[in-house]
């Protein structure tokens, strides 16, 4: 028993689980005779103020949000309190009387189909509350899933939002698909791991035989091989349960409601069944005479099958195969279904998503043309077609495309939203807008049209309503670390540097893999001279990913910021190694041999820049600069005109007057050039 209370009222009465990142105990209040609860401690994995503060911010955040949803349904393990203390963090959640779901899912005695059928939709009940909030569970397994005593109802327990927003690290695997343990978390995550459980209740597996039954794989799709020749299970609850386990996530169902709706046809299928079933049972009992003719359709059933039938069934089977991720063999299929009924517009409107998929766009585009040629009133297979054209950079056919399917069917989002994409592109930024608004409009949760939104409002330097979309991503889902990420972007140009920080580190907390805020976050350090950070930055990148060009290139220029230039160089010679026609590292080293008084070394390098792209007006303005302390005045003055003519037709007026300057000094001068020409080239990022 320890002496010590937690936020001065909580006695531990027992250590549940114990280890390096944090503690749970059982404890009751002192203030509250004989209340139990269940204590989380967190310990973050530094001390450092600044990171401390951001988690502080998270933690508020977060715990604000479970205890909302506690309250909003009564199958979720409601959040008490909160506090820190020592710095360290502590939630205190509602005990729950009962038992986990690993006393009922033992080694060799399955549930029953009703039974993992009444375990999914209860789970996935509670999954719509929790993400209609936009918290994703992270940590759905039996041991987190009580059946409490007092109903006999199950009880969702433990989410795993803080210990991912605390360590950044990922533990137990079994449950979880790929794209969470690379960081990338989506809601159908809990999908997946809810799948897992219900095929292990099905073939009475404990959670130490997971990851056995994840290692059984088609070596083709990459999907899990679960059913076997001893377990019989319902086909139409199997495939519910195969698309819920899918390896990419694009292919599993996207929404909780989405199996609710399957699962919920599927009983209501199987209750007409078992009612027709009965019909036919009396009228054999009765001795109807029309029973003969019942004798002769069984008779007739058992001859050949119509090609109709068999076209179907190539159908089918080309459908089952492009869900599995087998796109070459749908491919077969659909054409085998094609020969057979050369009209079928279906075949063909798959048969395209096929290729898709394959990344064919011509003749995905060319199969929903013909989709649309036999079936004219069908809203897909424009928005098929639409996908496709925008792939092949033909956007205005793919507006019409998207255009077509709305008057078809006007509440489709998703149509919108590909519409917007497309006329963002086309720089129609006006009907980008309002195809955005229309979006969120029919589907108010709608994060991707909110961030493409922000976005386009951010490059029309509406900054204040691009804040307001990237607010609600991530009020909507406060694990979506684009969001944060684009909201950095947006306060970095508005000049608030610690904002943008604080966005970017949110963003590297969620996906800890996040390249692009760890270069941002890393080129805000540098520009508020903090040298350490920045660098820790860049080379966090290149421990990711080595082959990052822009991580070496933005390295290069902190270290010249600051006199590195020979770490400059190094920086951008490994980025010319990877990429030997790397204008801005040319244009870059140059001028740090330029700063070393290496000339040659440097107009070596501006002269590959200009000679892999002539347009490059900073390459001519940085030559013109080696060639003025040449005193080469009328190389450097040609260098000048040529610089400020491109300037000019990019829209670089700043850049534009200084080549100006340049050239109006070396024509009023004889003597050697001014001290008031820049010592240095320009330097380039992008």
């Amino acid at each position: 028993m320890n002496s010590h209370l937690l936020d001065e009222h909580y006695r531990i009465v027992k250590v549940i689980n114990g280890g390096e990142k944090g503690k749970t105990y059982l404890v009751e209040d002192v203030n509250l005779s004989g209340s139990q609860f269940i204590v989380k401690q967190l310990s973050p994995p530094n001390s450092n103020p600044q990171a401390l503060t951001i988690l502080r911010r998270l933690f508020t955040s977060k715990a604000a949000t479970l205890e909302k949803l506690g309250q909003e349904h009564n199958q979720i393990q409601k959040l008490i309190a909160s506090f820190e203390e020592n710095e360290e963090f502590y939630i205190v959640q509602e005990f729950i009387p009962g038992n986990p779901l690993t006393d009922e899912i033992i080694q060799g005695e399955p549930l029953t189909e009703d039974q993992v059928i009444t375990l999914l939709s209860e789970i996935l009940e509670i999954l719509v509350v929790v993400h209609s909030y936009g918290v994703i569970h992270r940590d759905i397994k039996p041991a987190n899933i009580i059946r409490r005593e007092s109903d006999n109802k199950l009880v969702l327990v433990n989410f795993g939002t803080f210990n991912e927003a605390m360590t950044n690290t990922v533990d137990h695997l079994e449950y979880m698909p790929i794209e969470q343990v690379n960081g990338n978390l989506k809601y159908n995550s809990d999908i997946y791991a809810l799948g897992i459980v219900a095929i292990a209740a099905l073939k009475g597996l404990p959670t130490n035989e997971i990851s056995n039954l994840r290692s059984q794989k088609n070596k083709l799709t990459g999907e899990i091989l679960w059913r076997d020749k001893n377990l019989k299970v319902n086909g139409k609850l199997a495939k519910i349960i195969n698309r819920m386990v899918r390896f990419n996530y694009r292919r599993r169902y996207q929404y909780a409601t989405e199996v609710l709706d399957d699962l919920k046809n599927l009983i209501n299928v199987d209750d007409n069944q078992q009612k027709r079933h009965q019909k036919k049972l009396l009228l054999v009992l009765m001795g109807i005479a029309g029973c003969i003719t019942l004798g002769i359709g069984a008779w007739q059933l058992r001859l050949p099958k119509p090609v109709s039938d068999a076209q179907k069934q190539l159908y089918q089977d080309g459908v089952n195969k492009y869900e599995a991720g087998n796109y070459e063999g749908a491919v077969e299929d659909f054409n085998q279904a094609i020969k057979l009924n050369p009209r079928n517009a279906l075949a063909y409107n798959r048969r395209g998503d096929a290729y898709y998929r394959l990344g064919d766009y011509e003749q995905a585009q060319a199969d929903s043309s013909q989709a649309i040629l036999l079936n004219p009133q069908d809203a897909n297979a424009y928005f098929d077609r639409g996908f496709a054209f925008s792939e092949l950079s033909k956007y205005k056919e793919a507006i019409a495309d998207y255009t077509q399917a709305i008057k078809l069917n006007s509440k489709d989002a998703y149509v919108y939203y590909g519409r917007g994409l497309a006329r963002v592109q086309l720089k129609d930024n006006k009907g980008a807008i309002e195809d955005f608004n229309k979006a969120i409009a029919l589907k108010p949760q709608y994060t991707e049209a909110y961030l493409q939104r922000g976005i386009l409002h951010r490059r029309l330097k509406q900054r204040l309503e691009a804040i307001q979309d990237f607010d609600k991503v991530i009020k909507i889902n406060p694990s979506d670390a684009k969001a944060y990420y684009q909201r950095g972007l947006t306060q970095s140009i508005n000049k608030q540097k610690y904002e943008a920080i604080k966005d970017y580190t949110d963003a590297i907390n969620i996906n800890p893999k996040y390249i692009e805020a760890y270069l941002n976050r890393g080129d805000t350090y540098s520009d508020l001279g903090n040298k350490v950070e920045a660098t820790e930055d860049y080379n966090t990148i290149l421990q990711i990913d080595p082959k990052f060009i822009a991580a070496y290139i933005h390295r290069g220029i902190h270290r010249f910021s600051f006199g590195d230039y020979k770490g400059a160089i190094e920086d951008y010679s490994a980025a010319l190694k990877l990429d030997t026609n790397n204008i801005v590292a040319y244009n870059n080293r140059g001028n740090a041999y330029l700063e070393l008084g290496n000339k040659k070394a440097a107009n070596q390098d501006y002269s590959r820049a200009i000679a892999i792209n002539a347009n490059n007006a900073l390459a001519y303005y940085n030559r013109g600069v080696i060639r003025t302390k040449q005193k080469n005045k009328s190389g450097a003055i040609a260098d000048f005109k040529k610089a400020a003519k491109l300037f000019r037709q990019q829209g670089e007026q700043d850049s534009y007057q200084d080549a100006q300057r340049e050239i109006a000094i070396l024509q009023n001068q004889s003597a050697p050039v001014l001290t008031t020409r820049p010592k240095s080239g320009k330097i380039e990022k992008n």
